[in-house]
């Protein structure tokens, strides 16, 4: 078909033909003469926080170990491995000690608080993502020192690593420098009834060569919600001596938060996998996850239910309504009761 432009039209379609031609010439050259190695330059990626996840009390016997042997290794852990993976830490205190004796809780009804846990287990945590075990707690020693040593050096085989002493002799400090941070946790086991004044002065020294130092005290009251005027004074104790955070374990139920000198205290974060309860304040678990920048930490709150040895979420309602509960019991002004409602806690640096 045959189609008559005036002077004037075809005038206007040689321009546009032109800056078309133009346009793609320059786009074409530009593909060219932009190598790889300038994207970088091009597109700035936005720095990631570092992550460090923190878990409460683990028991991987008894009633959990059978649980595990019916439905496998890492039947305590499936509902919430998504939460496990992509952190740069991920620390657990563990109720216990890892050995190659037989169990004598297994099957044993009113059987005795002695554990000991599978060493193959160690495997399958490292392959969940956990990279740290806490060790200085009132079970460690149930197999005597040399359970623990035996603890001690599988964690250490695996690829895993500890932190702490049962008797708070050896500080066995863990620490780790992640994109300029030098992070570093110490551990302290209140049932030893000795070795404070060691703690308080290990927090002194890194405090001058850690930028972030987490304290994770083993203490305090089975089953009480609320936290003891010794944790309170220890914890204040822990901070005017360097620490960024405390977290503690033990009690099996979740505690108060209080923020002091603008540092935040969890007093007990209760349990992460355990066979106790199934309802009720034992069967209620609190992750919490750091989020460490240059300027300032966030703390996220992920409460959780424990049932049948299974860690899950909490659905919606049950985060909130606890979350709310934990916000009005906390030692904190109301704009941080108003965080921890939402789940979410920010600290200045």
């Amino acid at each position: 078909m045959k189609i008559n432009l005036t002077k004037n039209q075809f005038l206007v379609f040689s321009i546009f033909s032109l800056l078309f031609s133009l346009s793609l010439g320059f786009l074409v050259i530009c593909e060219i003469q932009t190598p790889l190695s300038n994207i970088n330059e091009i597109y700035i990626p936005i720095k990631k926080p570092i992550t460090i996840l923190v878990f409460g009390d683990m028991m991987l016997d008894r009633s959990v170990r059978q649980k595990i042997n019916e439905n496998g290794a890492e039947y305590p852990f499936e509902p919430i491995k998504d939460l496990l993976f992509g952190n740069d830490i991920v620390v657990a205190n563990a109720e216990g000690p890892f050995t190659s004796l037989n169990s004598i809780t297994l099957g044993v009804k009113d059987a005795p608080l002695t554990f000991t846990f599978d060493q193959s287990l160690l495997s399958v945590l490292k392959n969940l993502g956990f990279t740290l075990l806490g060790q200085a707690n009132n079970h460690t020693l149930n197999f005597g020192i040399s359970g623990f040593n035996q603890s001690t050096t599988s964690i250490t085989n695996s690829g895993l690593n500890y932190f702490g002493d049962p008797q708070n002799k050896n500080i066995n400090l863990y620490s780790k420098e992640i994109n300029g941070e030098k992070i570093a946790f110490i551990a302290f086991n209140e049932f030893s009834y000795q070795g404070l004044e060691n703690i308080t002065a290990a927090i002194k020294e890194a405090k001058n060569n850690f930028s972030y130092l987490i304290v994770y005290p083993h203490w305090g009251e089975e089953y009480n919600p609320s936290f003891t005027p010794s944790q309170q004074k220890m914890a204040h104790a822990f901070i005017d001596a360097g620490a960024n955070v405390v977290i503690g374990t033990h009690p099996h139920v979740i505690e108060p938060i209080e923020i002091y000198n603008n540092k935040p205290i969890f007093y007990s974060i209760g349990n992460f996998i355990f066979d106790q309860s199934q309802t009720g304040p034992t069967s209620e678990g609190l992750a919490i996850r750091i989020l460490l920048e240059k300027k300032s930490v966030r703390y996220e709150l992920n409460p959780f239910f424990i049932k049948h040895a299974q860690a899950s979420f909490m659905d919606t309602d049950s985060r909130q309504t606890k979350l709310k509960s934990l916000a009005e019991i906390s030692v904190i002004s109301d704009i941080f009761k108003e965080n921890i409602a939402t789940g979410t806690i920010k600290i200045i640096r």
